[in-house]
């Protein structure tokens, strides 16, 4: 149970931003990339275009790709166009993650399912609620 509750425009035109975006994208306002580009430190941004946030209205909005200098590469976002099932792309996406993250982190694999604990959790979990989570998505 949260201990406090956030609302009000900002919150509201978080969630709407969040709500149009896209996997692998950072979604920016106009206020976002003002700000940004008075901090001077490279940030790279591209125009979304007009995007209708329920609530605000019509409004132009931004993609954050990148910042000068980061060391890391960045995931390549997916090619998204309309009317494409990214929801599943993204599902597979996750699949394949786990899949590789549970062959290169060293331990021996075993079918056998993890032992309860001593409240009845499961050992590899921590917590009963979601027992062996990383094996039922492969």
């Amino acid at each position: 149970m949260p201990r406090y509750c956030l609302f009000g425009d900002t919150v509201n035109t978080a969630s709407r931003m969040e709500s149009t975006g896209l996997p692998y994208r950072i979604h920016v306002n106009r206020s976002t990339v003002q700000t940004l580009v008075s901090l001077n430190e490279g940030y790279k941004i591209e125009v979304r275009g007009q995007t209708e946030l329920k609530g605000k209205g019509i409004e132009e909005t931004y993609w954050l790709v990148g910042k000068a200098g980061f060391p890391k590469e960045l995931p390549k976002p997916m090619d998204i166009k309309p009317g494409d099932a990214w929801q599943e792309m993204v599902n597979q996406e996750i699949k394949a993650s786990f899949r590789k993250a549970n062959r290169s982190d060293g331990r021996p694999r075993s079918s056998k399912k993890a032992e309860p604990g001593p409240r009845g959790e499961d050992a590899g979990m921590g917590h009963g609620m979601w027992p062996n989570l990383g094996e039922q998505l492969l």
